[in-house]
This record gives structure tokens, C-alpha cells and sequence, in this order.
């Protein structure tokens, strides 16, 4: 029988490292965007790719227009969080329920039963959770969770649910049990 007590777990990114990430990448972007400015010579990249003048202040406008870019999208998950909130992470008796969305998230109900295999990712320090469901990936960042310990918490109760889910839709055998 599928547990019918429901789990929530805070979704939220932090706000002060989003601060923080705003703060530096809008650092990056000050010094990048100076350094094409005042740019009179050419880059050598890994001693391999060679720009000229014209090349190198090319190349520092991009990465300053990309670093500009990564402060407007910390810019804008704080203003989301804050204005909009990111609904939580639920675990109940039949469904997992997450955030997903851009430009804001919103809640979405995954039915257990849709799930064929859970995944666990982790890119430059970043943990996701990933649910393989019907030809689509849904991913759940483990890293806006607030500690590991519930991160693994939701993972541990996730494989435990699905594993009652799994048994609940079984077909009952040909002898009977």
C-alpha cells in the first residue's frame, strides 16, 4: 500500500550567493567591457588561437556581454524567488510535485507511476535530481534544498515511495500471489 503522509522539502536558492554571483560575474563584466575599451593589441588563446586588434576587442565585448548576462540571471532569480516564490518540493502518496519553469517556476505533479528511473547529476559543485519519466528528463535542483542531508532525505523517501508505487501497480501473478 503507497505511504498517503506528505513530504515537503523548501525549494529556494540562497539569496546571498545569488547576491554574490550577481556581484561577481557584474565584476567580470566591469573589467572584461574595460579591457575591450581600451584594447590596442592583439590575444594569443592556449598558445593556439591568434587575434589581431580588432579580433581581441571582439573577443573581450562578447565575454563581457556574457558575463553581463549571468548577472541579469541571478538578477532575476532573486527577483523571482522574492516577488514570486519558488513552490516546494512534495512528496505525497501517489506523486512527486516540483518547481519547473522559466520564466517563473511553478508547480508540477509527477504522477509516481510515470517514473521509470531516477538519476543523480552533479556539474561544477551543482547537484541535480534527475526523474526519467516517458522519453522526458524533469531535474530538481538537489543544491536550492538547503543542506545535503535533505537532499538525500528526499532521494532516500523518492526511491522508497517508488518502490511502494511500483508494487501497488504490480500485476498480481498467475499462481495468486
Amino acid at each position: 500500500m503507497p505511504p498517503t503522509d506528505s513530504i515537503s522539502f523548501p525549494c529556494r536558492p540562497s539569496p546571498g550567493k545569488m547576491f554574490l554571483y550577481g556581484l561577481f560575474f557584474c565584476a567580470c563584466a566591469a573589467v572584461l567591457a574595460w579591457k575591450a575599451h581600451t584594447n590596442h593589441r592583439g590575444l594569443i588563446i592556449n598558445g593556439i588561437v591568434r587575434l589581431g586588434e580588432h579580433g581581441a576587442t571582439a573577443f573581450y565585448w562578447v565575454a563581457a556581454v556574457l558575463a553581463a548576462l549571468f548577472v541579469v540571471a541571478a538578477g532575476w532569480i532573486l527577483f523571482t524567488t522574492l516577488v514570486f516564490g519558488i513552490p516546494d518540493v512534495v512528496l505525497s502518496g501517489e506523486s512527486i510535485t516540483f518547481p519547473v519553469g522559466f520564466p517563473v517556476k511553478r508547480a508540477f505533479t509527477l504522477p509516481f507511476a510515470e517514473i521509470g528511473a531516477i538519476s543523480r547529476q552533479q556539474v561544477n559543485g551543482q547537484r541535480f535530481l534527475m526523474l526519467h519519466a516517458a522519453g522526458k528528463k524533469h531535474c530538481i535542483v538537489l543544491n536550492w534544498l538547503g543542506s545535503k542531508h535533505a537532499a538525500q532525505t528526499l532521494e532516500d523517501e523518492l526511491a522508497r515511495r517508488l518502490g511502494c508505487a511500483a508494487n501497488a501497480h504490480a500485476e498480481p501473478r498467475a499462481d495468486g500471489s
